[in-house]
């Protein structure tokens, strides 16, 4: 059919050729519909229902450099783009459309200008979800991907969702998200790099990436790991004028082998999912507050979670919190290796951390301190595991710390020095398992000594040959030193330099010729002089079924205001308790098992000759409203021989008689026996039997209080 004119139909080869002349030379790919499109159509975009519109006609294109160099011919037009790239068809492909009027910036993933045209932009139809690919990710990690991410960060202006598939996004440059949520969205998180999603943040000293004053949003099913990095964190968050982060969500994420992992200032709501951390050699995986009180985060926290900045940095700490934070919780989290599992601090000059509540989960083989307390105002563990496996406490509660602390059913043991350092006030540790502390206190620990000299000032200095990484007030034992024998024993130190310590109390008496070696003790629980209102009930303090048992004393105590009742203290290898220091009227030791506990004594004593027959007790005549038993007997005779035993209301309380002699007898009972006082009151007396020449005789009954 002949060219017509406008209105007049025209053949489809002929309506291809004037096409062809006046648009570059786009091939389109007509459906064979049996009907003729217009030139009204084509050229003036009249509707007519009757035709085919061009702007329904679907043209295939190979690439985006091929899209910038095809003008579109009427708006809405569509075009299918095979492949971002000629060589990788199907990735960063898709529809796109002309908008004829848009004059917008071309950002190389949702708008794209063409060559020489000034009105009129590719566009890809989206709403809140974008692809990494549609901005030219290849997925290999070969070239730097920040200006990629970051295009599709500015694209999404209301927030949403970025796409990536399987492979490798290489961050180069900082990535910063203002305000708006977006969600960083992998294919799935693993630990094998050949696999999945991986984000390869390589920013030297810079962060990855930057989130400031961001509602909502987060990184979810990926694997980000570090490459070559000195500085900067992974993630870190910032205060955008006023505006904080609010609502950021991390689920189902790994973080490898970077400097610091993330760092969380001005948030607010903030949670970790399924989350692991691993192989970080900065100053600490997870940094909470850090600056100032208006940059804190409060709440946050972490389920089913673990950080671990792994065992080739001992002197990376896991988790911080200084300065003003609240409310930071754990559920069923493990924070393994590196130094400090999680340290409370202030550094910043403001308030402390205010509450931090743990839940299952644990702590182990941490080179420092698995739960370092030094600022803060309120703190639970509960059916926590803590285990440090190193030289150090399990638990450190600096005199800094002011507020309150508890732990429930917690397992505390195998560490290097003591269970629990108590040095604060208003601690109270329940239903806990602690024992197999005090791990280093053995000659296999030992620190080589190389001299014993005077100090100065008549005291005992000791050398070691090598660092002994002891603190003041550490309890030690030494050993076979020649000479300056004074210095064997066990004794307190004070610290002069990394390589020498004195003896408290220790007085310099002879020249050392030869030979030593020093270990520290440890203890379960050890309560410094600083600390008060400490409670300690009902729980099992010493060996446990499992590890070596080297702590010497289940509680070692300085203090003057502490309550430590009902618990087991059997199984530590020196004693159950040891008592140093002042003691208030405060102090209360009692009810404990593993023990002599002793309530009471019923004493009685008779002077000149002893007749057999019933003698009133010197301090006790009735028991009354009571249920005591009898657990220990101490008897001596000036001379001759009798038998003795106590009688409730002129008959036997229950325990057998006791011979006595002039060799002082004290005889723990077997089988202790109980005089029940509470139904009504009951005499006790002292019954002679058996008097032989007797003479002056002194007994006393030991006993507890039952009821």
């Amino acid at each position: 059919m002949e060219d017509q004119g406008p209105g007049k139909t025209i053949s489809r080869r002929k309506l291809l050729a004037s096409m062809a002349a006046t648009s570059a030379a786009v091939m389109f790919a007509v459906p064979a519909f049996g009907k003729e499109a217009t030139v009204s159509e084509a050229v003036y975009g009249k509707k007519d229902d009757d035709k085919i519109k061009l702007k329904d006609v679907q043209t295939e294109l190979k690439s985006v450099d091929q899209l910038r160099h095809t003008p579109g011919v009427a708006d809405g037009q569509q075009v299918s783009l095979l492949g971002y790239y000629e060589d990788t068809p199907g990735t960063g492909g898709g529809t796109v459309y002309w908008d004829a009027d848009s004059t917008e910036a071309d950002n190389g993933g949702t708008v794209f200008a063409v060559a020489g045209v000034a009105d009129g932009r590719w566009k890809r139809p989206y709403t809140n979800r974008l692809n990494l690919g549609w901005f030219g990710w290849r997925g290999l990690g070969l070239e730097d991907d920040s200006a990629r991410m970051q295009a599709a960060v500015n694209a999404l202006v209301a927030g949403g969702v970025i796409e990536t598939g399987p492979g490798i996004v290489r961050i180069e440059h900082t990535v910063t998200v203002v305000s708006v949520p977006i969600v960083f969205e992998g294919a799935g998180s693993t630990d094998n790099d050949a696999y999945a999603t991986q984000y390869v943040v390589a920013t030297g000293a810079e962060h990855g990436f930057l989130l400031s004053g961001v509602r909502g949003g987060g990184f979810s099913g990926l694997q980000m790991r570090g490459e070559g990095l000195t500085g900067g964190s992974f993630i870190a968050t910032e205060r955008n004028g006023t505006a904080g982060n609010y609502m950021l969500s991390f689920y189902n994420a790994r973080f490898k082998n970077g400097y610091n992992g993330i760092t969380l200032r001005a948030c607010n709501t903030v949670r970790f999912q399924n989350c692991v951390w691993s192989g970080f050699n900065g100053e600490q995986v997870i940094l909470l507050n850090g600056v100032n009180d208006t940059s804190r985060a409060d709440p946050v926290e972490f389920s089913q979670c673990a950080i671990a900045a792994g065992t080739s940095n001992p002197n990376t700490d896991n988790l911080v919190i200084d300065g003003s934070g609240g409310s930071i919780k754990f559920f069923a989290t493990a924070i393994l290796f590196g130094r400090h599992g999680l340290w409370l601090r202030n550094t910043t000059g403001q308030a402390g951390p205010k509450f931090l509540y743990f839940e299952g989960g644990g702590f182990e083989n941490a080179h420092g301190v698995p739960v370092l307390l030094e600022a803060g105002s309120q703190v639970q563990f509960a059916n926590t595991y803590i285990s440090c496996d190193g030289e150090e406490d399990n638990v450190r509660i600096a005199p800094s710390f002011t507020g309150n602390a508890t732990f429930n059913g917690c397992v505390i043991r195998g560490c290097g020095r003591n269970g629990i350092d108590i040095a604060s006030s208003r601690v109270t540790v329940t239903g806990c398992l602690i024992g197999n502390n005090g791990r280093t206190a053995h000659p296999a620990f030992a620190r080589t000594i190389s001299n014993v000299s005077d100090n100065g000032s008549g005291g005992v200095r000791i050398t070691t040959s090598a660092a002994h990484g002891w603190v003041t007030d550490d309890r030690i034992s030494i050993q076979g030193v020649s000479g300056t024998a004074e210095a064997n024993g066990k004794w307190k130190i004070t610290v002069v330099s990394p390589t020498q310590f004195d003896l408290q109390g220790v007085n310099f008496a002879n020249s050392y010729l030869a030979g030593g070696t020093a270990w520290r003790n440890g203890a379960g629980i050890n309560l410094r002089s600083s600390a008060s209102r400490v409670v300690v009930v009902g729980n099992v303090i010493g060996a446990l079924a499992d590890g070596v048992q080297r702590q010497d004393y289940g509680v070692v105590s300085e203090a003057g205001d502490v309550l430590v009742s009902d618990n087991d203290l059997k199984g530590n290898t020196v004693g159950p308790y040891l008592l140093t220091g002042t003691q208030s009227s405060q102090t209360r030791f009692i009810g404990n098992k593993g023990i002599e506990q002793i309530d009471g004594w019923l004493s009685a004593q008779v002077p000149g000759p002893v007749a057999a027959g019933l003698y009133d007790l010197k301090n006790f005549l009735y028991l009354d409203g009571q249920k005591i038993r009898i657990v220990k007997v101490t008897v001596k005779l000036a001379s001759g021989t009798c038998d003795v035993r106590l009688d409730a209301d002129g008959s036997s309380a229950g325990g057998s008689a006791l011979a006595a002699s002039s060799a002082l007898q004290s005889k723990n009972l077997a089988a202790p026996y109980a005089v029940d006082g509470i139904s009504g009151p009951r005499k006790l007396q002292l019954r002679v039997l058996n008097a032989s020449s007797a003479q002056g005789l002194e007994v006393q009954f030991a006993y507890q209080v039952v009821s």
